[in-house]
């Protein structure tokens, strides 16, 4: 016998607390109902497709949703849509009693924070992945009318020179009666080299010498990290993200990372002009070491740092050339310099080169109860350890000349499985770029890009360590700020500072399946 509504609404009210819902799951009688056969005013089709099943499933919601309804509608809009729908399903006396309870606590389901939150990313991302295809449709369509106006104009500027040509030739043969055979000769088609035309580099999407991923990796981790690195659609970031990233590169453009050390910006600027000596180099870099002295500590050993690695610099580019078809080579004579010397200014920082173990993704595989570790243990080029722990991971992917993609594409991917919470460093050629990898949310990574420069290899080329030294300060204030974050850590974890037991590391770690 069917629930009058008041029954109904009281066995709503139970259940109405978001915080103590559990997952519902459909009674055997309704799982064959066609959603679209629910005749129940107040009921959007548009946005409640998915089968009964699914709508506990942000994903399974999403997906069902039209790609038109998805480019139109934000995400609260969707989710309000999606809800009113279950509400009234709930409250009708036109449905079995078993789906109106099943909708009904679907409903309260979707109150939950959690559910809320990842039903807005994910369709965020669907729908800026949609909105990516519209402009590419979009540019399309003016590509093709901007080439049909083209020939169109060509068409007739032809007609004229045409026209023009035909004169001129018909006024020749009048006026030279006596004129010889032409000298001029045809070349024959087989004579002409072939020429092949690239796409439009947007079509492309492709940067050389930065990290990559293959498209399936990126796909297969969405639910457990996303990703902002050039050489990726932007489709594939959440929109968050691609802000990030495009304030990344503002930053860089603008130099902000050497803002925080105005003197030697100021200093580098001079010894990048054009009317430097190459022979007065190291005199015009360390004539300033007696002036840095009353900079601050940090800037002061951000100076001593850079005065080293120009001075190790101008020593290489005395040389007229190098093993550039060698990885190790590039990698030890001209990345390793820029690194080794950031010990000066975080003492007690220590680097590991050429195949250093990485201790800290062996002890996070060891097994609880079993305790033995039988994944692949991983190696990095380069590492950097603050009191054991891992902060900087270094990746060379290939020799000076040439990129190897699939190289490129293992290093990246490598970069991403070692570490957490870390910045890490990929050499590419005569690249390096510095990513770093956090929580994005208590379920999910983030890696994005900070920062990339091209390393100079002759004199002509040294203004390029103008972005070298805006990456190697932006790695020193972002590991400023981990060293910020470890002591509020240490104070938290020695009771000297207060925290809630829900804010703590713990709590948020036993309670998210990000390690899964």
């Amino acid at each position: 016998m069917p629930k009058s509504k008041s029954q109904k609404e009281n066995v709503r009210a139970k259940s109405a607390s978001p915080s103590i819902v559990t997952k519902p799951i459909p009674g055997k009688r309704i799982l064959n109902v066609n959603v679209e056969q629910i005749n129940v005013r107040g009921v959007s089709k548009a946005f409640l497709r998915a089968p009964i099943t699914g709508w506990t499933s942000p994903t399974k919601l999403i997906n069902s949703i039209q790609a038109d309804n998805v480019s139109d509608t934000d995400a609260a809009q969707a989710l309000s849509h999606i809800r009113s729908s279950l509400e009234s399903i709930g409250k009708s006396k036109n449905v079995p009693d078993q789906l109106s309870r099943f909708a009904n606590n679907c409903y309260n389901y979707s109150l939950k924070p959690k559910f809320s939150e990842d039903f807005v990313k994910l369709y965020t991302a669907k729908r800026g992945r949609i909105q990516d295809l519209e402009l590419k449709e979009k540019s399309r369509t003016l590509s093709t009318k901007a080439i049909k106006s083209a020939f169109d104009i060509t068409d007739k500027a032809v007609d004229v020179v045409k026209e023009f040509t035909l004169k001129e030739m018909d006024n020749d043969h009048h006026g030279d009666d006596t004129a010889g055979p032409s000298q001029s000769t045809n070349m024959n088609s087989s004579d002409a080299s072939e020429t092949e035309l690239m796409g439009p580099s947007r079509l492309i999407n492709h940067t050389p010498n930065l990290p990559k991923l293959l498209i399936t990796n990126i796909e297969n981790v969405q639910d457990k990290c996303h990703i902002a690195i050039s050489n990726m659609p932007l489709s594939l970031m959440p929109l968050s993200l691609r802000d990030a990233l495009n304030n990344n590169r503002g930053d860089q453009k603008a130099l902000q990372g050497l803002g925080k050390f105005p003197n030697v910006l100021k200093l580098l600027k001079d010894l990048m002009a054009g009317d430097v000596q190459f022979e007065n180099f190291p005199l015009d870099v360390w004539r300033f070491k007696s002036e840095a002295l009353a900079w601050g500590s940090l800037e002061s050993n951000f100076f001593s740092t850079i005065a080293i690695i120009l001075t190790d610099f101008w020593g290489l580019f005395q040389r007229l050339d190098f093993n550039k078809s060698h990885e190790r080579t590039f990698w030890t004579e001209y990345v390793i310099p820029i690194f080794k010397h950031f010990c000066i200014m975080n003492k007690g920082f220590i680097f590991s080169w050429c195949e250093s173990k990485m201790l800290s993704h062996a002890n996070s595989q060891v097994i609880p109860r079993v305790w033995n570790n039988s994944t692949e243990m991983l190696f990095a080029d380069g590492i950097g350890r603050k009191d054991a722990f891992e902060v900087v991971i270094m990746e060379s992917s290939g020799p000076f000349s040439t990129e190897y993609i699939d190289h490129s594409l293992e290093d990246t991917w490598k970069l991403i499985t070692m570490t957490s919470n870390s910045l890490r460093i990929q050499c590419i050629c005569d690249k390096i770029t510095l990513t770093k990898c956090s929580l994005f949310s208590t379920t999910k990574w983030q890696v994005i890009e900070l920062r990339s420069a091209v390393i100079p290899v002759t004199w002509d080329t040294r203004a390029n360590m103008i972005s070298v030294f805006e990456l190697l300060a932006t790695l020193q204030n972002e590991y400023d700020n981990q060293k910020d974050v470890l002591k509020k850590l240490h104070q938290e974890n020695n009771f000297l500072d207060h925290v809630e037991e829900k804010d703590t590391v713990r709590y948020q770690f036993e309670n998210t399946d990000i390690f899964e």
